[in-house]
């Protein structure tokens, strides 16, 4: 028997041969399937890497700075605090110093500071990974003033101790005589406000709700103070303060001193 042959009663037919019942006209569909989908994931890969080097770039700028604030910056303790790391070129980053909340959302964390329990720091960066929802995101803000798009920007939350250092803070050995016990202070609402955010903090922050508007002349002209009582505005608008926000300029959203909560309560709770 010529073994080039194929016996009769075993059924090797031309169905076996994919090559010879097949064509390229066959697909089609896969060929423009699979570049859209290499385009995706270029796309995302792109985006991703790119706002983690922005991250990464803000770290480096900032976190020095908040070092000499703060005694512990990031969630590594003090013992790894990641500062020599994060001025190299590496494109990782310093898992000590920032946490990565998501593709557009970064966080980090301070403390160790007097009269301040902890300042938490979030980072939103633009959805670069996914056009679609970012440049539908930003169609929808231009149409709908109640649908802002995602805007890149940093929340730095401070939380005061405000004289509860001994229910928040284990009391060591040679703390005594220090005076951090005096860290309270009477509870007031002020702001210093970019005037293009005005309407929409107030809307969105109830304890803004609660404060009048009135510009002041030692402040830029996009700037204005949201208060209870003037004399709040001369205590706190010290030199340095206004150096600051003329050092910021526009990029300044909001600079908010409270001790109201940014949602409005729902039932009265008597505090005695």
């Amino acid at each position: 028997m010529n073994p080039a042959q194929p016996r009769k009663d075993v059924p090797y037919t031309r169905w076996y041969k994919v090559w010879e019942r097949t064509s390229p006209r066959d697909f089609v569909q896969e060929a423009f399937i699979i570049p859209f989908i290499l385009i995706i994931v270029a796309v995302h890969i792109w985006g991703t890497r790119t706002n983690r080097k922005k991250a990464k770039q803000w770290v480096a700028s900032h976190a020095p700075i908040l070092s000499q604030e703060f005694a512990v910056v990031g969630f590594g303790g003090r013992k790894a605090s990641g500062l020599e790391d994060v001025q190299s070129e590496s494109a990782e980053l310093p898992g000590d110093l920032l946490k990565e909340k998501a593709a557009n959302e970064y966080i980090t964390y301070a403390t160790g500071r007097q009269n301040t329990a902890f300042v938490d720091i979030k980072l939103t960066l633009l959805k670069r990974y996914n056009p679609l929802i970012q440049y539908g995101e930003a169609a929808m803000g231009f149409l709908f003033d109640s649908m802002p798009a995602t805007e890149e920007r940093m929340e730095a939350t401070i939380y005061a101790f405000d004289g509860h250092e001994k229910d928040l803070v284990p009391k060591r050995q040679g703390d005594e005589g220090r005076g951090s016990e005096k860290s309270g202070f009477d509870g007031f609402v002020w702001a210093i406000v970019h005037k293009d955010m005005m309407k929409r903090l107030r809307d969105e922050r109830y304890d803004l709700s609660l404060t009048s508007t009135k510009d002041h002349p030692k402040l830029p002209a996009w700037a204005t103070v949201m208060s209870e009582a003037s004399e709040i505005t001369e205590t706190l608008l010290t030199p340095e303060m206004i150096k600051a926000v003329e050092a910021a300029g526009e990029s300044l959203e909001a600079l908010v001193v409270t001790d109201m909560p940014m949602d409005q309560p729902k039932k009265y709770v008597y505090d005695s």
